[in-house]
């Protein structure tokens, strides 16, 4: 019991440490960020821990880029399902709060005990002394029980402060994991996780997705022509067109740059065609204009790949026969829809 406790309270140390070093320092609290901070924390790696301490040391500042530059260097590979040791932390407070509430308990049921012993006494005798030491012993049993009672109740409203404050945080981190921050769609991990899912229950119906990669047509053009402000507004009017088009459990993700991947659980390869086909069509009816005088700047296109499941398939087999057909659509006059075939 002595060492689960005091494990809880090191796992909860850790990620108040890990919290408060990421406010000193004003870190921008993305996954890979909070990640950092966390080992520097935890202290395991002890080459990331010297790196970030002699940058403290020299007062340089602790921008993402620098961050980025020590998870590559010495986390490259961390799976980001150790955010889930976070959660841990989150349970083993709440694991704490139940001990608390169970020694409570215990004083109690002890206090109950001490009240029936005293009423057996007072029922045998009357004896004013024994009297007096009967109401002291209640008088301690009393103030003893007090103490107790008012320990647990800070107890638990530093616990009850402490899971809502770390709830907040948390839902923060596990959305910004999987969440592209200029658009708002998924991300890659996001996409991985829906394509994942929709495979869990595809496996049993037979019942595949198909996998939508698009992008948008000559974008370098656009960003070298009109500035990176105006890219950025083009792959955001792209994001929400896909979010306005897509229904259901639709999953519209950025995949990179001005790349993007729509799942489409459950649906063949024609119907598939029809929610692309529509989506081109009507980003082909966009307008991108100046924000200040609201003057065209160009009109948009996108080319699309489209590919479907199939059994043993792996999920970047099924990324790279859409990836094929996007190609295929971009290499044949962009601007167009395109289906990989398997041929026989």
């Amino acid at each position: 019991m002595q060492k689960n406790s005091s494990s809880i309270k090191s796992s909860t140390d850790i990620l108040k440490q890990a919290i408060q070093f990421i406010g000193q320092h004003n870190i921008t609290a993305i996954p890979i960020n909070y990640t950092v901070s966390y080992e520097y924390c935890r202290g395991h790696h002890v080459l990331l821990r010297q790196a970030i301490d002699q940058a403290i040391v020299n007062k340089q500042p602790i921008t993402n880029e620098a961050i980025q530059g020590w998870f590559d260097a010495f986390l490259l590979g961390y799976d980001l399902s150790e955010l889930n040791k976070s959660h841990l932390d989150l349970n083993n407070i709440v694991d704490q709060l139940a001990s608390t509430t169970t020694q409570a308990e215990e004083d109690v049921n002890q206090y109950d005990t001490s009240l029936k012993e005293c009423k057996d006494e007072l029922n045998e005798t009357l004896d004013t002394s024994s009297l007096s030491s009967i109401v002291s012993s209640l008088l301690t049993s009393t103030t003893a029980m007090q103490i107790a009672m008012e320990q647990m109740k800070q107890q638990i409203t530093a616990s009850q402060c402490e899971i809502a404050s770390l709830q907040d945080r948390l839902a923060l981190v596990t959305i910004e994991a999987v969440t592209d921050p200029l658009t708002g769609l998924a991300n890659r991990k996001g996409l991985s996780m829906a394509i994942n899912e929709s495979l869990s229950t595809a496996l049993q119906s037979k019942n595949y997705p198909c996998l939508l990669l698009l992008d948008i047509d000559y974008f370098k053009k656009i960003n070298d022509s009109f500035g990176h402000l105006v890219g950025d507004k083009a792959i955001k009017i792209l994001a929400d067109t896909l979010k306005k088009q897509l229904k259901g459990k639709d999953t519209a993700a950025r995949y990179g740059g001005e790349e993007f991947a729509i799942l489409l659980p459950e649906t063949d390869l024609q119907n598939a065609w029809k929610v692309g086909e529509n989506i081109r069509r009507v980003v082909e009816s966009l307008r991108i204009t100046r924000s200040n005088n609201h003057e065209e700047v160009f009109r948009m296109t996108i080319s699309i790949g489209i590919a479907r499941y199939q059994a043993n398939q792996s999920i970047n087999d099924l990324i790279e026969l859409a990836d094929n057909a996007l190609y295929q659509s971009k290499n044949t006059g962009r601007n167009r829809v395109t289906i990989f075939e398997t041929k026989l």
